[in-house]
């Protein structure tokens, strides 16, 4: 494994993988070893600043409760952007305020091993997964919200075993069958690569990051991300969501063509393309196409999409976004050719 890369699995610990993430990193919890880790580095900050002789009261202000009240907002903004990253999306304490924090949870690992305590686990896997999500985002080409010298060399592209089960809340054991089942490439020199990883990670409802797949044209999606793809274009306009089928049922803008989804779908992006010709798919880079038009396990889904006897219903798996907006835009053409050709037939 890389340097950066064990660098990144060193702060990530292995008694809190397994479970979700925002249960072993709760803010409560964080902010108890937060206050530990003031007491701790209060006196060794007196002595550094002072010398071991200087009387404490000399730096006035420098107490275990200003160090807790100064580095809580970096740690609230850090715990955020790690765990929610959809409700915000950059720490908001400031490049200066992430560094002493970062360096106060160091230093204060440091001394708690030499001094045989437990260290802080809690802010230590904090710190890890939060660099991990700046390695993934350096990767796509996101804007890094990190001070830039936490943030690992470009040329480091790979993610450990226990790096990958971090993010996505799983046993470490789950991760490393995936490897020895070859659901992702693995080498010792650098693990998974990002782009394997982000593939098999986006498949697992735990995920911490699949706004990361959604950032590219090139990764593998999920319905999830394609709904929210969907609900943002102005190419399409919901008609109405299946909450028994779990789909969602989108309608082409200015056109009759409509496409169902599985919005809630976590392992695929399932869509199912209704009174569509099949030559008008070749070539998309669509998986698993499947004529269902005389399947009678579709029933309900020709009844939710209203379909007439005789229409025919294609189901196939898209793969990345820059497959759905191909798809998206073909049947757009294709719909509007008939449109003039049944003007031109009128005219």
């Amino acid at each position: 494994m890389t340097t950066v890369a064990m660098a990144s699995s060193g702060l990530l610990q292995a008694s809190l993988l397994g479970q979700a993430v925002s249960d072993e990193l709760a803010l409560p919890q964080l902010k108890a070893e937060l206050e530990a880790a003031c007491q701790v580095m209060v006196s060794p900050l007196q002595r550094l600043y002072l010398g071991n002789t200087a009387p404490r009261a000399a730096v006035p202000g420098l107490t275990a409760d200003t160090l807790v009240e100064r580095m809580t907002q970096p740690l609230e903004a850090l715990h955020g952007w790690a765990l929610e990253p959809r409700m915000m999306p950059s720490p908001g304490a400031g490049t200066a305020g992430l560094s002493d924090f970062w360096h106060l949870v160091l230093m204060t690992h440091s001394l708690d091993e030499l001094a045989g305590r437990t260290p802080p686990l809690r802010l230590l896997h904090l710190l890890g997964i939060a660099r991990v999500r700046a390695r993934l985002e350096q990767h796509v080409g996101l804007a890094n919200v990190l001070p830039t010298y936490l943030i690992p060399r470009p040329a480091e592209h790979g993610l450990s075993v226990t790096e990958i089960a971090a993010l996505c809340s799983l046993k470490l054991s789950t991760v490393r069958n995936a490897v020895s089942r070859r659901e992702m490439p693995f080498s010792k020199q650098f693990g998974v690569g990002f782009d394997d990883a982000l593939d098999w990670m986006v498949q697992r409802s735990g995920f911490l990051y699949p706004h990361i797949n959604a950032a590219t044209r090139e990764r593998r999606i999920n319905g999830r991300l394609a709904a929210e793809w969907l609900a943002a274009s102005d190419s399409v306009v919901l008609e109405r969501s299946v909450s028994r089928l779990r789909l969602s049922i989108w309608q082409l803008a200015d056109s009759r063509q409509r496409i169902a989804l599985n919005t809630e779908g976590v392992r695929s992006c399932v869509v199912l393309l209704p009174g569509v010709d099949s030559a008008q798919l070749a070539g998309l880079g669509l998986e698993a196409l499947d004529d269902r038009s005389m399947d009678p396990a579709a029933a309900m889904h020709r009844e939710a999409l209203a379909l007439q006897a005789g229409e025919t219903l294609w189901q196939c798996q898209v793969p990345t976004m820059a497959v759905l907006g191909t798809l998206i835009e073909r049947l757009r053409l294709s719909e509007s050719k008939v449109r003039l050709v049944s003007e031109a037939s009128l005219g």
